[in-house]
């Protein structure tokens, strides 16, 4: 008597090829573990500035706090890999537990070629705010300036 083991008496059956290959699949677990442990530093760093060393200064985040931060490359390419990180592994892994509820079929297509406009259409938003934000039209102030 065999346990957890299905015994099969001639071939057995045969599975579907799955549409995505296991090297795509590989590059997705890798980054959705990377990227985790790149945000939870990244994350902290932002609210550790944000919101308690700006509090514990006595200042107050407002748009002439942004607007002097941005107004160095570091914090723009601070903010806009926190961005892409997070938009990312959050559509990542919403993606992921699409395909583990919905069944195979159109339905579950739409949503995950839905879910990836979507995705695409807020990172290009994101990232046009971050890049394209012009600090010399607002006043310089704050800490950062």
């Amino acid at each position: 008597m065999s346990v957890g083991r299905t015994v099969w008496l001639g071939n057995p059956p045969a599975r579907k090829p799955r549409p995505v290959g296991p090297g795509r699949e590989r590059f997705w677990w890798w980054f959705m573990r990377l990227s985790g442990l790149a945000l939870v530093f990244l994350a902290l760093g932002h609210m550790l500035i944000m919101h308690v060393l700006v509090q514990l200064s006595g200042q107050e985040v407002s748009f002439a706090f942004v607007t002097s931060r941005w107004g160095t490359p570091f914090w723009r390419i601070y903010d806009a890999l926190l961005l892409v990180l997070a938009l990312v592994h959050g559509v990542n892994g919403a993606r992921v537990v699409i395909t583990d509820l919905v069944p195979r079929g159109s339905v579950r297509t739409l949503l995950v070629r839905g879910l990836g406009l979507l995705a695409v259409a807020w990172l290009l938003l994101g990232l046009f705010v971050v890049v394209f934000f012009n600090p010399d039209q607002a006043p310089a102030v704050g800490p950062f300036s």
